[in-house]
Protein backbone atom coordinates (compact mmCIF):
# COMPACT_ATOMS: atom_id res chain seq x y z
CA UNK A 1 0.00 0.00 0.00
CA UNK A 2 1.27 3.70 -0.74
CA UNK A 3 0.54 6.93 0.37
CA UNK A 4 -0.54 8.36 -2.82
CA UNK A 5 -3.69 10.45 -1.71
CA UNK A 6 -1.32 12.24 0.62
CA UNK A 7 0.76 12.78 -1.99
CA UNK A 8 -1.71 14.27 -3.64
CA UNK A 9 -3.33 16.64 -1.27
CA UNK A 10 0.22 18.04 -0.30
CA UNK A 11 1.06 18.58 -3.44
CA UNK A 12 -1.60 21.25 -3.30
CA UNK A 13 0.43 23.10 -1.35
CA UNK A 14 4.26 22.82 -2.47
CA UNK A 15 6.22 22.23 -5.48
CA UNK A 16 7.25 18.76 -4.80
CA UNK A 17 10.12 16.74 -6.89
CA UNK A 18 10.56 13.32 -7.30
CA UNK A 19 12.86 13.11 -4.51
CA UNK A 20 10.11 14.24 -1.95
CA UNK A 21 7.48 11.92 -2.99
CA UNK A 22 9.52 9.32 -3.23
CA UNK A 23 10.33 10.41 0.66
CA UNK A 24 6.63 10.71 1.04
CA UNK A 25 6.18 6.96 -0.04
CA UNK A 26 8.70 5.97 1.54
CA UNK A 27 7.09 6.62 4.89
CA UNK A 28 5.28 3.46 4.52
CA UNK A 29 2.62 2.97 7.41
CA UNK A 30 0.60 0.02 8.33
CA UNK A 31 -2.79 0.13 7.17
CA UNK A 32 -5.37 0.30 9.55
CA UNK A 33 -8.71 -0.87 8.25
CA UNK A 34 -12.33 0.01 9.83
CA UNK A 35 -15.44 -0.43 10.50
CA UNK A 36 -18.56 1.92 9.99
CA UNK A 37 -19.73 3.74 13.17
CA UNK A 38 -16.49 2.91 15.33
CA UNK A 39 -14.56 4.80 17.68
CA UNK A 40 -11.12 4.79 16.07
CA UNK A 41 -9.62 7.22 18.99
CA UNK A 42 -10.84 7.38 22.40
CA UNK A 43 -10.33 10.98 24.35
CA UNK A 44 -7.59 10.19 26.76
CA UNK A 45 -5.85 7.04 25.51
CA UNK A 46 -2.42 7.19 24.61
CA UNK A 47 -1.03 7.60 21.02
CA UNK A 48 1.71 5.91 18.70
CA UNK A 49 1.19 6.89 15.29
CA UNK A 50 0.81 9.69 13.16
CA UNK A 51 -2.67 8.85 11.24
CA UNK A 52 -3.69 9.69 7.57
CA UNK A 53 -7.15 8.71 6.02
CA UNK A 54 -6.81 6.11 3.12
CA UNK A 55 -10.42 5.33 2.44
CA UNK A 56 -13.66 6.15 4.17
CA UNK A 57 -15.03 9.35 6.28
CA UNK A 58 -15.05 9.86 10.06
CA UNK A 59 -15.10 12.29 12.39
CA UNK A 60 -13.86 13.84 15.30
CA UNK A 61 -15.49 14.41 18.23
CA UNK A 62 -15.83 15.80 21.86
CA UNK A 63 -18.13 13.91 24.04
CA UNK A 64 -19.91 15.46 27.15
CA UNK A 65 -20.40 13.58 30.57
CA UNK A 66 -24.03 13.12 29.77
CA UNK A 67 -23.65 11.71 26.34
CA UNK A 68 -24.06 14.49 24.30
CA UNK A 69 -21.41 14.71 21.19
CA UNK A 70 -20.43 18.03 19.27
CA UNK A 71 -18.42 16.62 16.15
CA UNK A 72 -15.54 18.83 15.26
CA UNK A 73 -14.85 18.49 11.78
CA UNK A 74 -15.38 15.24 9.01
CA UNK A 75 -12.04 14.00 7.86
CA UNK A 76 -11.44 12.64 4.23
CA UNK A 77 -9.38 10.76 2.02
CA UNK A 78 -5.91 12.28 2.27
CA UNK A 79 -6.72 14.19 5.92
CA UNK A 80 -3.74 13.71 8.42
CA UNK A 81 -4.75 13.97 12.29
CA UNK A 82 -2.98 13.39 15.34
CA UNK A 83 0.27 15.45 14.67
CA UNK A 84 0.07 16.50 17.66
CA UNK A 85 0.65 12.64 18.39
CA UNK A 86 4.48 14.64 17.79
CA UNK A 87 3.87 17.09 21.07
CA UNK A 88 1.89 15.23 23.21
CA UNK A 89 1.10 11.71 24.66
CA UNK A 90 -2.93 11.69 24.69
CA UNK A 91 -5.55 12.08 22.57
CA UNK A 92 -7.45 15.19 23.05
CA UNK A 93 -10.70 13.96 21.44
CA UNK A 94 -11.90 11.13 20.20
CA UNK A 95 -12.38 9.97 16.37
CA UNK A 96 -15.47 8.10 14.96
CA UNK A 97 -15.68 6.39 11.79
CA UNK A 98 -18.21 7.40 8.93
CA UNK A 99 -17.89 4.86 6.96
CA UNK A 100 -16.18 2.00 6.51
CA UNK A 101 -12.78 2.15 5.00
CA UNK A 102 -9.05 2.44 6.30
CA UNK A 103 -5.80 4.27 7.65
CA UNK A 104 -2.39 4.88 7.20
CA UNK A 105 -0.65 4.67 10.56
CA UNK A 106 2.73 6.20 10.34
CA UNK A 107 5.45 6.23 12.72
CA UNK A 108 6.04 9.69 14.47
CA UNK A 109 9.87 9.52 14.22
CA UNK A 110 9.45 9.18 10.54
CA UNK A 111 7.55 12.18 10.46
CA UNK A 112 9.76 14.19 12.14
CA UNK A 113 12.79 12.89 9.92
CA UNK A 114 11.03 13.66 6.88
CA UNK A 115 9.83 17.49 7.76
CA UNK A 116 13.61 17.87 9.31
CA UNK A 117 14.78 16.80 5.88
CA UNK A 118 12.15 18.83 3.37
CA UNK A 119 11.50 22.39 3.45
CA UNK A 120 9.03 21.58 0.71
CA UNK A 121 7.51 19.08 2.60
CA UNK A 122 7.25 21.27 5.86
CA UNK A 123 5.77 24.24 3.61
CA UNK A 124 2.79 21.32 2.51
CA UNK A 125 2.12 20.24 5.64
CA UNK A 126 1.72 23.39 7.51
CA UNK A 127 -0.63 24.64 5.02
CA UNK A 128 -2.68 21.80 6.01
CA UNK A 129 -2.73 23.23 9.31
CA UNK A 130 -3.48 26.13 8.17
CA UNK A 131 -6.72 25.17 6.33
CA UNK A 132 -7.56 22.74 8.98
CA UNK A 133 -7.54 25.64 11.41
CA UNK A 134 -9.64 27.60 9.06
CA UNK A 135 -12.21 24.94 8.67
CA UNK A 136 -12.42 25.07 12.56
CA UNK A 137 -13.05 28.98 12.64
CA UNK A 138 -15.67 28.69 10.35
CA UNK A 139 -17.43 25.65 12.42
CA UNK A 140 -17.43 28.14 15.31
CA UNK A 141 -19.08 31.15 13.25
CA UNK A 142 -21.10 28.60 11.77
CA UNK A 143 -22.10 27.17 14.78
CA UNK A 144 -22.23 30.74 16.99
CA UNK A 145 -24.05 32.96 14.47
CA UNK A 146 -25.93 31.33 11.46
CA UNK A 147 -29.31 30.00 11.26
CA UNK A 148 -30.02 26.35 10.86
CA UNK A 149 -30.38 26.77 7.09
CA UNK A 150 -27.28 28.34 6.60
CA UNK A 151 -25.43 26.39 8.72
CA UNK A 152 -26.48 23.11 6.80
CA UNK A 153 -26.38 25.27 3.64
CA UNK A 154 -22.85 26.17 4.57
CA UNK A 155 -21.78 22.66 5.41
CA UNK A 156 -23.23 21.13 2.42
CA UNK A 157 -21.19 23.00 0.47
CA UNK A 158 -18.00 22.91 2.14
CA UNK A 159 -18.28 18.87 1.77
CA UNK A 160 -18.83 19.54 -1.66
CA UNK A 161 -15.77 21.14 -1.70
CA UNK A 162 -13.83 19.33 0.10
CA UNK A 163 -14.82 15.99 -1.52
CA UNK A 164 -13.77 17.19 -5.50
CA UNK A 165 -10.96 17.89 -3.93
CA UNK A 166 -10.16 14.23 -3.54
CA UNK A 167 -11.82 13.43 -6.52
CA UNK A 168 -15.02 12.52 -4.39
CA UNK A 169 -17.45 14.41 -5.96
CA UNK A 170 -18.79 16.15 -9.39
CA UNK A 171 -19.30 19.34 -10.47
CA UNK A 172 -22.81 19.09 -8.61
CA UNK A 173 -23.26 15.64 -6.38
CA UNK A 174 -22.41 14.41 -3.67
CA UNK A 175 -22.59 11.69 -1.93
CA UNK A 176 -22.96 11.88 1.63
CA UNK A 177 -22.80 9.27 3.77
CA UNK A 178 -23.34 11.16 7.01
CA UNK A 179 -26.99 10.05 8.89
CA UNK A 180 -29.12 13.03 9.77
CA UNK A 181 -28.28 12.88 13.34
CA UNK A 182 -24.37 12.94 12.21
CA UNK A 183 -25.32 16.27 10.76
CA UNK A 184 -27.17 17.72 13.72
CA UNK A 185 -24.26 16.47 15.84
CA UNK A 186 -22.11 18.68 13.66
CA UNK A 187 -24.17 21.51 13.53
CA UNK A 188 -25.63 21.88 17.41
CA UNK A 189 -28.92 20.94 15.88
CA UNK A 190 -31.53 18.37 16.67
CA UNK A 191 -32.26 15.29 13.85
CA UNK A 192 -35.55 16.69 13.64
CA UNK A 193 -34.60 20.12 13.41
CA UNK A 194 -32.05 18.44 10.48
CA UNK A 195 -34.35 16.75 8.95
CA UNK A 196 -36.65 19.65 8.73
CA UNK A 197 -34.26 22.14 6.80
CA UNK A 198 -33.22 19.47 4.85
CA UNK A 199 -36.28 19.25 3.33
CA UNK A 200 -37.30 23.09 3.02
CA UNK A 201 -34.12 23.35 0.97
CA UNK A 202 -35.75 20.86 -0.79
CA UNK A 203 -38.36 22.83 -1.66
CA UNK A 204 -37.21 25.98 -1.68
CA UNK A 205 -35.00 24.11 -4.84
CA UNK A 206 -31.42 24.57 -3.70
CA UNK A 207 -30.93 20.71 -3.93
CA UNK A 208 -32.46 17.38 -4.25
CA UNK A 209 -31.72 14.24 -2.40
CA UNK A 210 -31.55 10.35 -3.22
CA UNK A 211 -30.90 8.51 -0.19
CA UNK A 212 -27.14 9.39 0.20
CA UNK A 213 -27.15 11.53 -2.50
CA UNK A 214 -26.93 15.51 -2.99
CA UNK A 215 -27.34 17.40 -6.09
CA UNK A 216 -27.27 20.90 -5.51
CA UNK A 217 -29.72 22.20 -8.25
CA UNK A 218 -28.85 26.09 -7.71
CA UNK A 219 -25.05 26.23 -5.67
CA UNK A 220 -24.62 29.79 -6.60
CA UNK A 221 -28.49 30.51 -5.16
CA UNK A 222 -27.30 28.44 -2.05
CA UNK A 223 -23.82 30.11 -1.62
CA UNK A 224 -25.33 33.14 -1.33
CA UNK A 225 -27.88 32.29 0.99
CA UNK A 226 -25.75 31.10 3.62
CA UNK A 227 -23.08 33.15 2.64
CA UNK A 228 -20.31 30.37 1.60
CA UNK A 229 -16.92 31.84 0.52
CA UNK A 230 -14.75 29.14 -0.24
CA UNK A 231 -11.83 31.68 0.08
CA UNK A 232 -10.96 30.18 3.85
CA UNK A 233 -9.88 26.76 1.37
CA UNK A 234 -6.72 28.47 1.16
CA UNK A 235 -6.56 26.57 -2.87
CA UNK A 236 -4.29 29.67 -3.77
CA UNK A 237 -1.61 28.15 -1.47
CA UNK A 238 -0.47 25.73 -4.57
CA UNK A 239 -0.18 29.02 -6.81
CA UNK A 240 1.86 30.51 -4.25
CA UNK A 241 4.61 27.34 -3.81
CA UNK A 242 6.34 28.55 -1.27
CA UNK A 243 8.22 25.15 -1.04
Amino acid sequence: MTLEALVARLSYYSDLGDGDRAQLLALGGKVRPFAANSEIISAGEPMDAVLVMREGWAARFKELEDGRRQILNILLPGDIFDLQVLVAAEADHGVVTVTSGSLYAIAPHAVRDLLAGSGALTTAFWWTQVQEEAFLREQIVRNGRQTAQERIGHLLLELHRRAQIVNLAGEDVLRLPMTQTQIADTLGLTPIHTNRVLRRLVREGYIETNRQWIRFLDADALAAMCGFDPSYFHLDAFRMRLG
